[in-house]
């Protein structure tokens, strides 16, 4: 059967959700962040801050840095950051693959990540440590990466950071704890959303990536498309992802304006689902409360009558259950690890691809408790919920249905 990339006689999807570098597009602002971060290593100096909002190609952006470093440097990429000192040095050190023990104290974890950067210098060989998200580290953690910054030979630093984050890490670094780390900050880089030229040059140079030799867009596209997103890349990614299969569907080989309102159109549509659901998993919990301060009024008020009338509990499934309707979603990335925990940490119980189905059971915080079928039989895990689809009405079966189930994260 044939599919929407085939039609346009596209080799792959042009507006892919994972950042690929091979389809880095060097806006003005993504080539003054890669000169910056050129900088940092020819300079030897200890900190470049990336600051940008969500959907701007920051992540994008330190890939395509990582996949030009050259072969004298090495670096660790640290992502979902929350973490105390010492497990930031833990992290640290098992990206690098350098053994410890669990019940180390801190200052021993330290050594032995000076001795590790002591040793990568006397082999010529610069250490850089990139952190993704670095705005959810708490401040004794930044103070601590001050510290370690100050390790340094007469000439150089042993050790260098890079730190992405959205706009709350400006203002954590404003605190009055940081003013030491902010003085050791070099650069400072700010991503904003592209304008509506970079935006053009943006669609049309994705589309001649992927092969587009058959697919026209209608210069109406662009400004419509630009006042939708305001230059946003993620936003961008997702309406023309679904522009393509909208025109797709009617056989067209041009996107038009009502392309993209359909598209925009079925966003809206999975964003009111998801709120809706969330409103249909909150009620009973309302009532749930209520029921409780009622019914302890009553065991306070009226202990003769709790003890005669005392209702059997129901039990903590039943009442789950009530809270919150499974629902199904599909796997949103190429490959996505199932955990059995509900955070990184978790061992992994799965790997699965891209479009698995997977039924919702339970959800905590941001991950989300699926079971899913392999060859094996059924499985179950959790899984963080940016890596996932949420569907309207179960697997889709049609172009149609696969249009409105397709959600970006």
């Amino acid at each position: 059967m044939e599919n929407y990339l085939s039609f346009f006689n596209l080799k792959e999807d042009p507006f892919k959700i994972t950042p690929d570098v091979e389809y880095f597009f060097m806006s003005p602002v993504h080539h003054e962040a890669i000169m910056s971060l050129n900088y940092l290593l020819t300079s030897g100096e200890g900190f470049v801050v990336i600051i940008g909002e969500p959907g701007t190609g920051k992540t994008i952006t330190i890939r395509k840095f990582i996949n030009e470093l050259p072969e004298n440097v090495e670096y660790a990429y640290i992502l979902f950051p929350n973490l105390s000192p010492e497990e930031m040095f833990k992290a640290i050190l098992e990206d690098f693959g350098i053994p410890y023990d669990d019940s180390s104290s801190k200052n021993k974890l330290f050594s032995k990540l000076k001795d590790f950067l002591i040793e990568k210098r006397k082999e010529g060989k610069k250490v850089l440590i990139i952190i993704d998200e670095a705005q959810n580290l708490p401040i004794e953690t930044l103070e601590e990466l001050r510290i370690l910054s100050n390790l340094e030979t007469e000439k150089d630093k042993l050790i260098q950071f890079i730190l992405l984050g959205q706009p709350e890490l400006e203002h954590k670094l404003e605190s009055p704890q940081l003013r030491q780390l902010k003085q050791r900050i070099t650069l400072i880089v700010k991503f904003r959303n592209l304008n509506q030229d970079e935006i053009t040059n943006y669609i049309v140079y994705r589309l001649a990536k992927a092969g587009n030799t058959r697919l026209n867009i209608d210069p109406d596209v662009y400004k419509y498309l630009y006042t939708l997103t305001g230059g946003n890349l993620r936003k961008v990614n997702i309406l023309m992802e679904r522009a393509l299969m909208a025109a797709f569907v009617e056989n067209s080989f041009t996107i038009t304006k009502k392309h993209i309102q359909k598209a925009e159109n079925s966003l809206n549509n999975v964003e009111n689902e998801q709120e809706n659901g969330k409103n249909k998993f909150l009620i009973p919990i309302a009532a749930s409360v209520v029921i409780l301060i009622i019914s302890a009024s009553v065991y306070f008020l009226f202990p003769e009558f709790s003890k005669k009338e005392k209702a059997t509990p129901k039990s903590e499934n039943t009442m789950e259950k009530k809270q919150f309707s499974p629902t199904k979603a599909i796997i949103a990335y190429p490959l996505v690890e199932i955990k059995d925990k509900p955070n990184t940490k978790g061992k992994k119980v799965a790997v699965l691809r891209k479009g698995s189905v997977l039924k919702i059971l339970e959800r905590k915080s941001n991950w989300i408790k699926v079971s899913f079928n392999t060859k094996k039989g059924t499985k179950t895990g959790w899984v963080y919920k940016d890596f996932v689809v949420f569907l309207e009405k179960g697997t889709p079966s049609s172009k149609k249905e696969f249009i409105s189930s397709r959600s970006s994260i």
